[in-house]
Parts: structure tokens; sequence; C-alpha cells
């Protein structure tokens, strides 16, 4: 088991790494058959346009990617079936390319489709997004040199294997340096989140300040659990 330092606002990471997207939208509601496809080039090359001006602020117009997609139906359809779009011209593309691509992603959702009734454009989008950002997380420097001076000391907590209150050593987990290894029963504070750590499991701190927990299996009840974590009834879960 893999523990990130921050563990409490680790579910943030991936806002903050997420491409930055706008999705725009326009319907414009029209059977398949009497669709003009330059007018709808014209509609997606303007939501093209806005959507650039937005993310301009922030990247060059080459870091910018644009996907197209259509919100399709058959006539009379009380919901709408997502279709992507691979062509940027709408107007190279055939009435009987997009009908087939209707099916297609129709037949996948539902098993199969219904080739005879006539099909219908309700909602036209783009999408335009910017590169993943990466984060650089920082290795851990090595301010202390042994575990003893990243002990806080020890306290009881209770033990799912020995069904009591043991003694438990207490770590601050902003002592602890790359290469640390340790086995539990061992709580391992910091401000955000708490990580305990059962007595038949072992702990390792990687560069980057990530706790490596081994876990024990072994068989509970007729199912096979891992042993080392708090466990509350037949779950396991770490707090």
């Amino acid at each position: 088991m893999l523990v990130p330092p921050n563990a409490g606002v680790g579910s943030a990471l991936g806002f903050f790494t997420a491409p930055r997207a706008f999705d725009l939208l326009r319907s414009h509601k029209v059977s398949l058959g009497a669709a003009d496809f330059d007018e709808i080039e014209k509609i997606f090359k303007e939501l093209e346009a806005e959507a650039t001006r937005i993310l301009q602020k922030e990247a060059t117009e080459k870091d910018i990617k644009i996907e197209r997609s259509l919100d399709m139906r058959f006539v009379g359809q009380g919901s709408e079936t997502h279709v992507p779009l691979a062509e940027r011209d709408f107007t190279k593309m055939k009435k009987e390319g997009v009908r087939r691509g209707f099916d297609e992603v129709y037949e996948k959702l539902y098993g199969r489709t219904y080739p005879d009734s006539e099909v219908e454009f309700i909602n036209f989008k783009v999408r335009a997004s910017l590169p993943e950002r990466l984060i650089q997380f920082p290795k851990l420097e090595k301010k202390v040199k042994s575990l003893d001076q990243a002990t806080k000391g020890k306290r009881k907590a209770y033990s799912p294997m020995a069904r009591d209150f043991i003694p438990y050593t207490v770590y601050d987990r902003y002592k602890l340096f790359p290469k640390a290894k340790f086995k539990g029963p061992a709580i391992i504070e910091e401000k955000e989140s708490t990580v305990i750590v059962g007595e038949d499991a072992s702990v390792s701190v990687d560069d980057f300040g990530f706790l490596w927990i081994d876990l024990k299996w072994e068989e509970l009840e007729g199912a096979t659990r891992k042993s080392g974590l708090k466990v509350r009834g037949k779950r396991s879960c770490l707090k």
C-alpha cells in the first residue's frame, strides 16, 4: 500500500493536474437528411474560436487541443447519444458516414440500432483543453539521522489482531527520512491525516516521503483479507 505525503488533501491533486478545459455547446435541432453541413461547420468554427480566445490567456494556440462531438438521437427520442468526431472539417463528411458513426455508438451502448429510423442533430459541442500539468514532488531532506528523533513516544490503540489495546509507537511523519524502515504496530502522524499500521506490517519511506506499507495476507472467515490495517467488522480500512 502506498500513502503519499499530505494524504488528507491528496484528492485535490487530481484537480490541479487535470487538463484545463472548456466545454462549449450550441443547440441546433435538425434532421440528418435536412442538415446543411456548411452551416454546421460554421457553428463548430464559432465555438472553436470562442474557446481558443478563452484559453489563449494561458497558452499559445498551438498548445490548445480541440475536440468535436455531437449529441444525436432518433427523431422523437427523449434522450441523446454522444457521438465523438475525428474529422475537423464537417464539410468533408458524408451523411452516410455520420449515420454510420451514430449507429456504431448506439449499438455499442444498447446492443442494437434501428437503421430505418431517421436521426437528428440536437447539440454541437467543442472541448478545448491544454496539456496536463505534471506535479514535481520535492525530495525529502534528511534533517534527522535516526528513527529515535522521529519517534514521539508510545500510545495504546486497539489492535484487531490482538483484540485488545496494545502499545503503538508514534512517529512524526515530518521527521521521517529517505530509506527509513520500521515495523508495526505504529501510528504515523501529520497535520492532514494519521496512518495506523498493524503489528504484522512494515513501513519504508522513499525519497519523496511516500510510505510504502508491506501488508501480510491471511485467511479470515473463509475470505482473504489484508492484515496490518485497522479493521472494522470484516472490512479493512486505512485511517
